[in-house]
This record gives structure tokens, sequence and C-alpha cells, in this order.
């Protein structure tokens, strides 16, 4: 019987065979030929930016305050009424421009009504008692001279006379003021200008003295400012603060403005000081806008830098600087108050850092930074 035999090796699937022979077979043909790969760049290779940078360093510069001011007029006055009652009517609204002796609003006058009619029994009484005195006193005077009464009784009458007198004059004084308080029924504008500000509505009881509308005059303007104790220790009259506010179109603007009067009285409050300062005549402000005034408070040191170089990431704001291998680093920075262009860095900068201030490209942490055509090594701020 013939034994089988056995191969060591197991049968190789032929379509397996082509798949590996293939590229070994392609790649003995392309070196037998003579021809190299194509090489590919290295992974993990960068491009040079180009960028512009200034070398800042620390100066001194004001250390001010800002605080918030407002437009007025310089003959603003509150309104009020001088007799008691309910108002019964208002002629004008906030915003309204008014003329003078215009009717503002009118109380309700029955109670002065009331104290006339009480006023004008009162005077008819004392006319009455004026009469029935005149003509005891003529009769005693006429028996007197005949010696018909004593002296003292004459005296009497005329003393009496006298007393009906005062009382008569008194009652007409008493019409009088009772008529006039008609005339502060009708509140008029004492002067033209603008309704303000309403601080009570139809219905409601007016007292003397109680502000019921602010009107303010179309006359000089004025700027009012709360201050601290600080800030108003270095404010003398005559001296000129800066005062920012934005223009018709939106835009920040500035201007110069005088100190007009100081109020040394603190409010109790707020533990603030009043300041009013001037307003050009030739700006278009007007009562009510909102200003801010600086009050320059001491010198500190600080850096400037222009305020393009400020970036915002996630909240947080930064500049790019070149760190000794000219690489660009986002460092973090704490920044103060905008100066005609530049921004106040209060930390986070040191004298002979270089701050990246244009770059062609976009900057990233770590990119490799080569000067610009523009600007050929470092500039000095």
């Amino acid at each position: 019987m013939q034994q089988a035999t056995h191969s060591f090796f197991p049968v190789m699937d032929h379509r397996l065979a082509r798949r590996l022979v293939a590229p070994l077979f392609a790649g003995l043909l392309l070196a037998g030929c003579g021809g190299e790969p194509t090489e590919q760049p290295p992974a993990g290779a960068e491009n040079e930016i180009q960028a512009d940078w200034v070398t800042v360093d620390a100066g001194q510069v004001d250390d001010t305050a800002l605080f918030p001011g407002t437009v007025i007029a310089s003959d603003q006055s509150p309104i009020a009424s001088r007799m008691m009652g309910y108002v019964r009517e208002i002629n004008v609204r906030e915003g309204e421009t008014v003329d003078k002796d215009q009717p503002l609003l009118t109380i309700d006058q029955s109670d002065v009504d009331t104290q006339i009619r009480q006023a004008e029994a009162a005077l008819a009484k004392a006319r009455s008692g004026l009469a029935n005195a005149r003509s005891n006193f003529e009769r005693f005077q006429r028996l007197y001279d005949q010696n018909a009464v004593p002296k003292q009784q004459f005296e009497q009458m005329r003393t009496a006379y006298e007393v009906a007198q005062g009382d008569f004059q008194a009652a007409q004084a008493a019409v009088e003021q009772a008529q006039s308080q008609v005339n502060y029924a009708q509140i008029r504008a004492p002067f033209a200008g603008t309704i303000v500000q309403r601080m009570v509505d139809p219905g409601q009881l007016a007292t003397p003295g109680q502000p019921l509308l602010m009107l303010m005059g179309s006359g000089d303007r004025e700027i009012q400012v709360e201050v601290d104790d600080q800030a108003y220790s270095r404010l003398s009259e005559g001296d000129t603060l800066e005062v920012g506010y934005r223009d018709n179109d939106g835009n920040p603007a500035s201007f110069s403005a005088d100190v007009l009067r100081l109020v040394s009285a603190a409010d109790p409050i707020t533990r603030t000081h009043t300041v009013k300062l001037s307003v050009p005549s030739d700006l278009s402000l007007t009562p009510g806008n909102f200003v801010t005034v600086s009050v320059v408070l001491d010198q500190k040191a600080a850096i400037l830098v222009p305020k393009g170089v400020i970036h915002d990431r996630g909240g947080m704001q930064g500049v790019f600087v070149l760190d000794d291998e000219d690489r660009a680093r986002f460092r973090l920075v704490r920044v103060g108050q905008e100066r005609a262009g530049e921004v106040v860095v209060l930390a986070g900068l040191s004298d002979g850092d270089r701050v990246i201030t244009a770059a062609q490209g976009r900057l990233a942490n770590g990119a490799k930074v080569v000067s610009s055509n523009a600007s050929e090594g470092d500039a000095s701020s």
C-alpha cells in the first residue's frame, strides 16, 4: 500500500500571492529604471508671519477718576403752590416749551371761596359795629361839649369807636388776603423754558412749598456733577476739567469746562459734593444730556499702547508680544482708561516688551514672526 506524503508548507492561495508580489515587482522595476520617489514636506512645518511691533516703556500718566454729570439750565426752578388744595387741572406735559406767565396748572379753590365768604361776613359785621360805634361817639361828643356827660363816659365811647375802626380794618385785610389766594389757584410760568419733570397728577393734594413741576429755562447751561471727597479736595474755582460726551452722531467727543461753583457741604446720604461747570456756547448740548467729568487725582506709572493692539479672547483682554525667539505669545493685561487713541495698561506688560501692532495674517500663540517691510525692526513708542 502506497503511503501518502504531506508538504511542510501549506498551500498558498494564488490570489493572495499575486497581491503580495505585484508591489514588490513594481518597486524593483522602478529601481531598475533609476527613478526616485517624490519627497513630502515634513510634518509640523510652519509659515512665518510678517508683523510690526513697538517696544514699550513705562511712564507717568494722570490717575483720573470719572464722574457722571448732567447738563442743566442755569435758571432751573421747581414750581410749587402757595395754597393748599387738590390739583384740578394740569395744562402742560413733560418736554413742553412754555412762555412766561403761561398757565401751568390749577388748584381747586373751593376752600378759598369759603374763606372769602367768611372774611366778607366778618367785614360786614365789623362795618356795622363801626357805624354803631361812630354814632355813639358822635352823640357823646355833642353831650360832652354841652357838659351833659362826664369825661369818663366820653372817653369810653371814643375808645370803643377806635376799637371798631381797628376791627373794620382787620376785616378788610382778611378779605383782601382771602381774595389774593384766588390768584395762587392758577400757577403760571415765572419764566420761559421747558417742563422737564411733573411730580403731581390731577386729584392729588398740593401743599404750600411742595414741588409740583420742574421748569428749566432756555438760558445759559451748566454741568452739575457729584464728586467724592478725594476729587473735591483737588478742585478749585477756575480749574479746567475735561468733559466727555457723545455728539449727535453718537461719536465720543470731549471739551474743556471751567469750574464755576463748589459746594463745600457734602450730601448726608451720598457723601458727595456738588460741582458746577461751564458749557461752551457753541456746543449743541441740551439740558438733560449725560456727560462724564474727568478729575485728575494723582500721577502713576503705566504703559500706553495703541488701542488696536488689545485683543479679546473669550472675554479676557490681552496683547501679542514677541518672546526671545521672535514668536508671538498672547499675554493677559489689565487695561485702564483710553487716552487719544491709546489705552493705559495697568498690569501685564513690562519695560522693553515688544508688542505686536499689526500682522499680515492670523496671529496665533507660538507663531514665528518676522519684521514686515513697513517696519524694519523695533519701533519705540
